[in-house]
């Protein structure tokens, strides 16, 4: 998969649906910017391979909406490997929109009501927050490193990163990591290639 970040401080984001963010952010992406994440192959002549469509979930004028959206894929012609596209907004492997999760621990750590009511009022399961909640904490160390996450609150780390983090963190936080900000069970380029750290 190929990240496309810097998007959102090209766009316009007020008022947009995450549907309309996800298709304006695609309409300004050029692949041939981007090398090959496997073989590393700078400005590879992209071939489109395919399309495939997913959920993306966001919470809109106080509703959860789920849209459907198409990702390309590009297949490099070094390696054969293809890749889907995709904005920095979008979680690889999950459904909902990287606003939409923060929102929902933004609001776990500063709002004074109860999980149920929480889960209820963003149509998520208790044990869905929870495995936000533990990746959250565990993605925010490995971001901060120890010592500045232990001064620092998860709602004041939340509140740098909301109303949407910045395209050199969520870039940063991939290129050290090689898997995005709150991506759960991380395939990593490094385990594909077996590659040591």
């Amino acid at each position: 998969m190929i990240r496309v970040f810097g998007l959102f401080c090209k766009l316009n984001l007020i008022n947009l649906s995450a549907h309309e963010v996800f298709l304006r952010a695609m309409l300004v992406v050029n692949i041939l910017d981007h090398p090959c994440s496997f073989c590393s192959c700078t400005h590879p002549d992209w071939q489109k391979h395919a399309s495939y469509e997913r959920y993306l979930i966001s919470f809109e004028h106080g509703h959860t909406v789920t849209y459907v959206v198409t990702i390309t894929r590009y297949k490099c012609p070094s390696c054969g490997h293809t890749h889907a596209i995709l904005p920095e907004h979008l979680i690889p492997y999950s459904s909902y929109s990287l606003p939409f999760i923060l929102t929902v621990l933004r609001d776990y750590y500063t709002r004074p009501i109860t999980v149920e009511k929480l889960c209820s009022e963003y149509g998520i399961a208790v044990s869905t927050l929870y495995a936000w909640h533990s990746l959250f904490l565990t993605h925010k160390k490995l971001w901060l490193g120890l010592l500045e996450d232990y001064i620092s609150s998860p709602d004041t780390f939340l509140s740098e990163l909301l109303p949407f983090p910045s395209w050199q963190l969520l870039n940063g936080f991939f290129t050290s990591m090689r898997y995005s900000f709150l991506q759960s069970g991380h395939y990593s380029f490094r385990t594909a290639r077996s590659v040591p750290p």
